[in-house]
């Protein structure tokens, strides 16, 4: 999404925090591959230690429970995919353009990892996961197009971001369920997504057919 790739260059972490970063990545793979391979319900947390090579008292010193180290490391994941299409459409301008393409072209994107799948039956981890990742980044494009006067959403603040991320859930769920229908849900997704931020209704089917096109001329 726009600013997803705005993020300020840090000093490069002493030994010690390194350490730190490469267990918790070390918890987090673990974490991923396991519930990919058995699910989450039969995932334990002595597996992901197991399978990490690490200890209990490791795993809390980053993870208060699985849960939690699931939402981590599922919400790293996506980040990245969110990243990545931020940069595709780095050098899209208009804000109502940017959630067209993005909202599209984002759950395209997380619909090919395996971990989605497994998340379909805990649409809680899958909301709370979305919303690690491209949550502070969706609301800043929404309201970049709310200041410039292109959104005029009936709704604003948290109730609008929950609206969205929510609606995002089910719409994620259902395109697992349909996978032939997905571009078909996509734009429909797209289309309910500017209308709720107050695009009418035929310039809003519009302008998600157009940034469908586009998303699919940048495709290789």
């Amino acid at each position: 999404m726009g600013d997803i790739d705005a993020i300020e260059t840090k000093e490069k972490p002493n030994r010690m925090a390194r350490r730190r970063l490469e267990t918790r990545a070390k918890l987090l793979n673990a974490t991923l591959e396991l519930i990919v391979e058995k699910g989450i319900e039969k995932t334990t947390m002595s597996d992901i230690t197991d399978r990490a090579d690490l200890g209990r008292r490791t795993f809390y010193y980053h993870f208060v429970s699985k849960e939690e180290a699931v939402i981590a490391a599922v919400s790293e994941v996506y980040l990245k995919h969110a990243i990545k299409i931020a940069n595709t459409i780095v050098d899209v301008r208009d804000p109502v353009m940017i959630m067209a393409m993005a909202s599209q072209a984002v759950i395209a994107s997380l619909l090919k990892e395996p971990v989605t799948a497994c998340l379909v039956e805990y649409p809680r981890l899958l909301g709370e996961a979305l919303f690690k990742a491209v949550g502070n980044s969706a609301h800043a494009d929404m309201q970049a197009g709310i200041d410039s006067g292109d959104f005029k959403p009936a709704l604003e603040g948290e109730f609008l971001d929950n609206m969205i991320m929510w609606s995002l859930v089910g719409l994620i769920i259902k395109a697992v369920e349909l996978k032939d229908e997905t571009p078909t849900l996509l734009k429909n997704y797209a289309q309910m997504y500017l209308m709720i931020l107050g695009i009418e209704s035929d310039k809003a089917k519009k302008l998600a057919q157009q940034a469908s096109d586009k998303i699919s001329e940048m495709t290789p």
